[in-house]
């Protein structure tokens, strides 16, 4: 294995330890990281610093693949499955957070009538940009059958 899948492997160990919490960040799942793999800022404070933003990251990824709603669609439509409009609910949602903060996942029990409301429309948005790229996708094809 890899060092980037070894980090990748504890990363997402810290998050899976972490199910009850009631929300989750990048910087808080990357300092549980270093400290995991024994990595003190008393070692090398720029690597400890280089090596923290690289985990928060690969954190970043792995919780918007798990919780992000519009990330999870993208990716399933990019694997070729289709099972992306199924009715279960996630166990974590992206809360809205104030532009250049980190994003953090609360947890769906926990989330109030903003993080429903902020959820529901990033969900509707992504939804109208899926029809409105198959109906130009629909379109383009006729005007080349036509040609």
């Amino acid at each position: 294995m890899t060092a980037e899948e070894q980090l990748y492997a504890e990363t997402r160990r810290v998050i899976e330890d972490q199910g009850d919490a009631p929300t989750l960040s990048p910087a808080w799942i990357a300092t549980h990281v270093m400290c995991a793999i024994e990595f003190k800022p008393s070692l090398h404070y720029l690597g400890y610093a280089g090596c923290h933003l690289e985990i928060r990251q690969m954190a970043r990824q792995e919780l918007r693949k798990r919780h992000d709603p519009n990330a999870k669609v993208k990716n399933e439509i990019d694997s070729g499955q289709a099972d992306f409009f199924s009715d279960t609910l996630q166990d974590r949602y992206p809360r809205r957070v104030a532009e250049g903060e980190e994003p953090v996942y609360v947890l769906r029990d926990l989330m109030d009538d903003d993080d429903v409301k902020y959820n529901e429309m990033r969900m509707r948005r992504g939804g109208m940009a899926l029809l409105r790229h198959a109906d130009a996708l629909r379109a383009w094809h006729g005007g080349r059958k036509a040609a």
